[in-house]
């Protein structure tokens, strides 16, 4: 068997098809299987894949079109490496991608799976811009009570733990969040800071055409979150928790009143007081990234003189913690 299973599912992706299958065919890394997953293309997309001559492709045709969830729980079934990475098939995988995943995961029993950071790609190819995510498992602990913290198509995941956690169709559009949230209270998550993937970016991504759809399940994963540390939180509470993560709207910085830093201020110190009874997430860990959003709504806001908060802490491992996310924060 493989070590490595790469699914890609395929619908309607004949433009950019064969560059995604090249990339999973010029990885260092040679101990893999391609799982091909046809969901109901009208396009050219099977013409393209039944093209390659490659021992390592196993091409599956869906009769009919199951969406994207099925299909992906369909292809785990059929994976039989002991690590599962996803792919789509409009993205590009960097030849070294699967080399530092593998080593990654195999040097770390404990991690149940890592994502890479991403360059962002136009229909073009041409490069955009580019996501980078938090690498340490404690601090993508805490950002998952926030937002996903993962590029999707760049994961790689213990086959075990997957075929045990299935995607959930009730959560269409935001499965992968759920999804993380789901495995990181099974043990130890991080990603890669190398940029090992060209994320494609266009007018049909998921996110730009189901906006409305993802806003409210998101906001059902994260009070879900928020009931572990036993808050069941108000419209305006869940408002406090999501805007240092909302400053920007299409390039336009959103204005914040006082009363609202007040509001936010007093919702950041109530999470604080409940991760210390309920312990959740490391502390320290948990105020030094509080902080680092409270920084980043303060400067947003040009608030100055608020941005040591009244729940600070001046240990040295705060400290540390803090600087380590500002710097993280600049580069990103």
């Amino acid at each position: 068997m493989p070590k490595v299973s790469v699914l890609m599912p395929v619908y309607n992706a004949g433009k950019y098809l064969s560059r995604a299958i090249d990339s999973i065919i010029h990885q260092t890394f040679k101990d893999w299987e391609l799982i091909l997953i046809n969901d109901g293309s009208t396009d050219d997309s099977e013409e393209i894949i039944t093209r390659y001559e490659e021992a390592r492709i196993y091409y599956v045709k869906n009769e009919t079109n199951l969406g994207l969830i099925k299909t992906l729980n369909k292809g785990i079934a059929l994976c039989g490496g002991e690590y599962i990475a996803r792919m789509d098939a409009d993205d590009i995988s960097h030849p070294e991608r699967l080399k530092k995943q593998v080593d990654f995961l195999d040097k770390h029993p404990d991690y149940l799976m890592c994502g890479t950071n991403a360059a962002v790609i136009d229909n073009s190819g041409k490069k955009t811009g580019r996501i980078r995510n938090l690498t340490k498992n404690d601090f993508l602990q805490i950002c998952l009570l926030f937002t996903p913290s993962f590029v999707h198509p760049s994961m790689m995941i213990r086959a075990d733990v997957l075929r045990q956690n299935p995607y959930e169709v009730a959560y269409k559009h935001v499965e992968d969040y759920e999804l993380w949230c789901r495995i990181a209270k099974q043990g130890k998550i991080a990603n890669l800071k190398d940029e090992l993937l060209e994320y494609r970016w266009h007018d049909t991504n998921v996110s730009v055409l189901n906006n409305e759809v993802q806003d409210k399940l998101k906001d059902k994963i994260i009070s879900d979150e928020l009931r572990h540390l036993d808050i069941i939180p108000t419209e305006d509470e869940l408002y406090c928790h999501k805007i240092t993560f909302q400053l920007y709207s299409l390039g336009n910085k959103q204005a914040i009143n006082i009363e609202r830093f007040d509001d936010i201020l007093a919702w950041f110190t109530k999470l604080i007081r409940q991760n210390e009874m309920k312990d959740i997430y490391e502390q320290e860990s948990f105020i030094a990234f509080l902080w680092s959003r409270w920084i980043v709504l303060c400067l947003s806001q040009k608030r100055y003189s608020k941005v040591i908060p009244s729940f600070a802490s001046f240990s040295p491992s705060v400290i540390g913690k803090l600087l380590k996310l500002i710097l993280f924060l600049k580069d990103k």
